[in-house]
């Protein structure tokens, strides 16, 4: 649950900054990947971005670790995630 508390985090900090309180599409849909998709899917996912490979095989390791979570917690932090999205698209 630690894991999903810091991707929560994260995504509040990234999605409800006081420069733009507009969530990205782009970064709702790697979220959703990130929590629910597969590894392979969420791979393809964020070769769009132009970030170093080093740092793109360091977040595949989290996912795996993603992939360890109930579906119940996943479902849990998409619906969390939901309500950032809510209230910084205001």
């Amino acid at each position: 649950m630690k894991l999903a508390l810091s991707l929560l985090l994260v995504t509040l900090a990234l999605c409800c900054s006081d420069a733009n309180a507009e969530v990205c599409p782009a970064l709702g849909k790697e979220v959703i990947s990130f929590v629910m998709g597969t590894k392979t899917g969420f791979n393809n996912q964020i070769q769009k971005f132009d970030a170093p490979q080093a740092a793109k095989q360091a977040k595949l390791k989290v996912k795996t670790c993603v992939d360890n979570l109930s579906i119940q917690d996943r479902l849990s932090v998409l619906r969390f995630l939901a309500k950032v999205n809510s209230e910084c698209n205001k």
